[in-house]
Formats: C-alpha cells, structure tokens, sequence
C-alpha cells in the first residue's frame, strides 16, 4: 500500500472507519481503504473513542480490538465498554486541535498588567482601541487582537458584553446538528461523497443526477421530490410523502420501470443525494428486481449541501412560485409538472440563451421528456409567479 503525504482524517474519513467496524473489517483493511498506515486507525481508535461504565474491569480483548462496536456481548458485557462514533469522534479530535491553540502565550504577570489597564479603561467608558493607543507598555508586548482575545476567552476579568460596541455585532452561534439518518452506515462504503468524485472523474462522459426534496410547512404531509441535471440545468418533481424514505424509492422505481434499462444506464447512471430521512435506503435503487445493477448511488458529505449545489441552486426558481413557509399539500403532480415545464422553458445564459428542455431533448429525445410529463413552454408564455 502507498501511503502518500501526511493525512489529516476528516468527518467523512471517520465514517468510513465506523462503517468498516460495523462490516467486521480489521484495521489493516481499513487502513488500505482509507490509504493511511495501520498506526494512524489505532491511534484515531485510541484517541476518540466513547468510554462507558468507568469504573467497571477493563476486557482484555480491548488490546486487540480496541473498540466494543461489533461485539456480540456487548448488550449485556459487565466490563468496561469503548464504543466509536464519527461524530463524536470529529469533536473530540477538533476540540483538542482548538483548545491546544486556545492558551494565551503571555506570562500571568503580562494578563495581570494589562488586566489593570483595561479595566480601569472599560469602566470608564473607552474602547479596546483607545486603551491600547494610549498604552505603550501594552503595544510593546502584544498586538490590540490579542487584548480583545483575551476578553472574549475570559482571561481578563471584564466581560465581551462589558465593551460599548460589543451588542451592535452579529455573532454567529452553534446550531445543533441532526443526526444522520442513514440507518445502517455500512451502506456508505464505496459511496461517500468521494467515491463519488473518483467515479465521475474516471467516467467523465456519463450523467450526473442530483436528488433533494422541497418541503413546505413542518405539518405538511407531502413533498417535492427534485430530480436534477447539472449538466444542463434541468429539474423535474415528484410528489413523494414527506420523509418517507419507502415513498420515495416507490416514486423513483416507477419512474425507472417506465424506461428499459438501456435508457436509465445512460440517463441515471450517477446519483448523488444527502443523508436526509427520505434517502435513508436511497442505495436500494442501484439494482432491478432480478440483482442486475443498473446505476451507481452515492451520498454527500454530511450537513454539506454546497456537495450537490447545482440541485440548490436551481430551488430558486421553485420558491419564486411556491415561497418558503407555504404549504405543499394542496400542489397535485399535474401542478408540479407544469411548474417544472415552466422552469425548463427559462432560457439561461450560462447554456448559450438555450433552455434546460432543449437541452435534454438534444441529448435523451422527446421520449424522455413525455415520460416525465415535462412541456416545452413558449418563451412569451414562460410563467413564474407565486402560484395561489
């Protein structure tokens, strides 16, 4: 195996080690996989794993194994337990790398002298700015970033919110991420975001569909499934139920039993979707009914939506008609397909001024198009209002 260069493992690197666990994989294959040295998955198993029951006896089998995620006692395993969790994990290793930064390089009598200085400045109402010009001591041992870090750390003993400006700025927040819904994270081995950038740079010619789905209200009963080409910038949509990973693979198994296979190995060949709930079994469509694989399914990196842009990107022209926050249930697929024809109908100038339909029509035939139920809309009568 040829290792190349120093590698850093990253949340989708993590994945694949916690999926290689679960497919009973040693660290040797893991390691091949990922093409990193053996030492680099212990010391990861090593460094971040999830400790339970501390105070129990530690099982001997953990200096082979190192982790308890596959083992067969481990429902009812009186030991101590070491369980690896990617996510976890990706924390772990990011809260070391940030808090190893986060000591202030200045002696304690240096934060205690400028402690006194600013204080006494804040409490009479100036800046962080007007202290540090006004202080020569405090420029000749550091930079004025440096005294407005040490007051947002804490180090100093004024607060951030003490300082006059400080509630006229936006500050962004850590927002809790959802947990994948991926129920079985073996399914991504061999189809993480990049297996999918290795197949398309290796078959450079074949199609690339992007799927997401268009949700309205909270309480809404159903959604827009959206099918994407980036290549011309065409989108059709299905009404599935929404979140409903079943529904979702029903509607797009019917779409592909209207086709025979030649047809969807060349218009469906790559498919890329995100890790929400209605994609959970999203890999079930790469064969028919007889085990014959038809088309390659993959998933992009988790909470990175900018991994299928091109399917975003074009939800602009849905939320022109439907805008964010309105309900989705009184839409009927006939409605939606008139939407998407609209859409396809707008000229584009990164395609030469031509549309999306023309397009698709040059490269699949009005076969295709009549399947999908997806008009051409004459320019002047291109319509993309709000709908009521």
């Amino acid at each position: 195996m040829k290792i190349i260069g120093h590698h850093k493992l990253d949340i989708n690197d993590r994945m694949i080690i916690q999926a290689c666990l679960h497919d009973h994989q040693s660290l040797t294959q893991i390691a091949f996989r990922l093409k990193v040295s053996k030492s680099t998955i212990s010391r990861e198993l090593t460094r971040n794993f999830q400790s339970k029951d501390e105070k129990a006896t530690i099982c001997p089998l953990l200096k082979k194994v190192i982790v308890c995620n596959v083992c067969k006692k481990k429902g009812y395993c009186p030991r101590r337990k070491r369980f690896y969790n990617f996510i976890t994990a990706n924390e772990q290793a990011s809260n070391r790398k940030r808090m190893s930064r986060s000591n202030p390089k200045l002696s304690s009598s240096m934060i205690k002298g400028i402690d006194e200085v600013v204080s006494l400045g804040v409490s009479l109402g100036q800046s962080l700015h007007h202290i540090y010009i006004g202080d020569p001591w405090i420029q000749g041992i550091c930079c004025e970033r440096t005294v407005r870090r040490l007051v947002y750390r804490g180090n100093l003993s004024i607060r951030p919110h003490q300082l006059r400006r400080y509630v006229t700025y936006k500050r962004s927040y850590v927002k809790t991420k959802e947990e994948l819904q991926i129920r079985d994270i073996r399914v991504l081995i061999g189809r993480t975001y990049k297996d999918f950038v290795r197949y398309c740079i290796a078959h450079k010619r074949e199609n690339v569909v992007q799927y997401d789905s268009v949700i309205g209200k909270i309480d809404d009963q159903q959604a827009i499934l959206t099918i994407t080409f980036p290549k011309y910038n065409f989108q059709f949509g299905l009404l599935i139920q929404k979140g409903n990973a079943n529904s979702m693979n029903r509607t797009i198994k019917h779409l592909f039993a209207s086709l025979t296979h030649n047809l969807i190995k060349l218009i469906f060949p790559i498919n890329l979707a995100d890790n929400g709930t209605e994609f959970s079994s999203f890999h079930h469509l790469e064969c028919d009914a007889q085990g014959e694989k038809l088309v390659r399914c993959y998933f992009t990196n988790p909470y990175r939506s900018t991994d299928k842009a091109h399917c975003e990107r074009n939800h602009e022209f849905i939320r022109y008609c439907i805008p964010k926050g309105k309900s989705l249930d009184f839409l009927t697929q006939d409605s939606v397909n008139d939407l998407f024809s609209n859409i396809n109908s707008y000229t584009r100038a990164s395609k030469n001024n031509q549309t999306p339909y023309d397009l698709v029509k040059k490269r699949f035939g009005q076969t295709f198009l009549d399947l999908i139920n997806i008009k051409r809309i004459p320019n002047k009568k291109v319509k993309l209002t709000q709908i009521t």
